[in-house]
């Protein structure tokens, strides 16, 4: 019976299988890299997710609750409950615009300056047992790859 649907051709089958299998395996390894993490910085009583949040205030000191929400993809909520915890642990200090008094902003200290670079080291040797193995050339093939799909997805 004709449904009036051009059929899918064995190629386009086979390209959105392999589509769906690559999903899959980015999602499988960056949850895998997450896990390990996680696993390695728990004995500093911190997350990934927390990490994240680090990393933002070091690359954009002084950035609001708001803006450190949209550059770790959580809610606001979340940002602040993140940020009151590292305020408490003593990796962040918090204060006022000096343009917008009535924005709070944050900074990182020196106690999650020294954690930050902890975790790097972490996470420099998870990624080197990561791509034991891969060269250089098939690295950059991967990125270029992953940068095409992410170009689309913001088109």
């Amino acid at each position: 019976m004709d449904s009036g649907k051009p059929e899918r051709t064995e190629k386009a089958s086979r390209r959105d299988a392999e589509l769906r299998r690559s999903n899959r395996l980015m999602r499988r390894l960056l949850l895998g890299l997450k896990a390990r993490l996680d696993d390695e910085l728990r004995s500093r009583h911190i997350t990934s997710a927390q990490l994240r949040l680090l990393h933002e205030l070091k690359e954009r000191p002084g950035s609001s609750g708001a803006q450190l929400a949209r550059a770790c993809y959580v809610t606001p909520q979340s940002a602040q409950a993140m940020l009151s915890l590292a305020v408490e642990r003593g990796w962040v200090v918090r204060g006022r615009d000096a343009e917008n008094q009535r924005l709070v902003t944050a900074r990182l200290t020196a106690a999650g300056e020294r954690l930050l670079a902890y975790a790097d080291g972490i996470l420099e040797k998870l990624e080197a047992e990561v791509w034991t193995g891969v060269s250089l050339t098939e690295l950059r093939a991967m990125n270029t790859l992953i940068e095409r799909g992410l170009a689309n997805l913001e088109s």
